[in-house]
């Protein structure tokens, strides 16, 4: 049974952030409403939902990347195969499941088997490398810069969904709560610009909970 995550009152609490008037963004990527038979259609150049779908990748690298953390499981490797692989087992059991959720997927897989994940994803970001300045500079930056800093939200989102998911894996947090952990990080990035953003998230994702 799914629990939603409504409120997220430590993370308000902590870093001085009100939620209330937190919105999902338009086009938000939702994994809770993602079948894993639409994520199996967006495979291919040709895909009508390619997009969703790549889209989707980048939020199951850093699901699986918050949900190793949690578990104190997490390395890194510089195999170039890494990413398929990871992807290939959500694949796979999509392809047996078609009418659950990304998230749903994305959870059993990773508390299933560890895996470890690449340095670098197949769109050149790399959580280790991207530094808290680069990413406060981005979001007001050149486009291409403000594509990448919208990734980095992308995976960001999903690392503290799969954190949050090793202390209770049927806890679901609601994309509309996004903005308010992005920001987040985003407010604290802005005063540690020499931190990771793989390190500032991950010190961000303990501090969200249910009220």
């Amino acid at each position: 049974m799914v629990k939603t995550i409504r409120f997220l009152s430590a993370a308000a609490v902590a870093l001085g952030l009100g939620l209330s008037g937190a919105q999902a963004q338009k086009g938000d990527f939702d994994p809770a409403n993602m079948r894993c038979l639409d994520f199996v259609n967006g495979q291919g150049d040709g895909a009508t939902n390619k997009g969703r779908a790549d889209l989707a990748r980048i939020w199951i690298m850093g699901y699986m990347a918050g949900n190793y953390t949690g578990r104190e499981k997490l390395e890194w490797t510089d195999d170039s195969d890494a990413e398929d692989k990871a992807i290939k087992s959500i694949l796979s059991k999509c392809r047996e499941n078609p009418e659950v959720t990304l998230l749903t997927v994305s959870e059993f897989v990773s508390s299933d088997r560890r895996r470890d994940l690449p340095n670098t994803l197949s769109n050149d970001f790399n959580p280790q490398t991207y530094m808290c300045g680069d990413y406060a500079d981005g979001r007001q930056g050149a486009a291409a810069d403000v594509l990448k800093a919208d990734l980095a939200d992308v995976w960001a989102f999903a690392f503290v969904q799969g954190f949050v998911n090793t202390e209770d894996p049927d806890l679901m947090i609601p994309v509309e709560n996004k903005p308010a952990i992005t920001g987040a990080i985003a407010s604290n990035c802005a005063k540690n610009r020499e931190f990771s953003f793989l390190n500032l998230t991950a010190a961000v994702a303990p501090m969200v909970s249910p009220q």
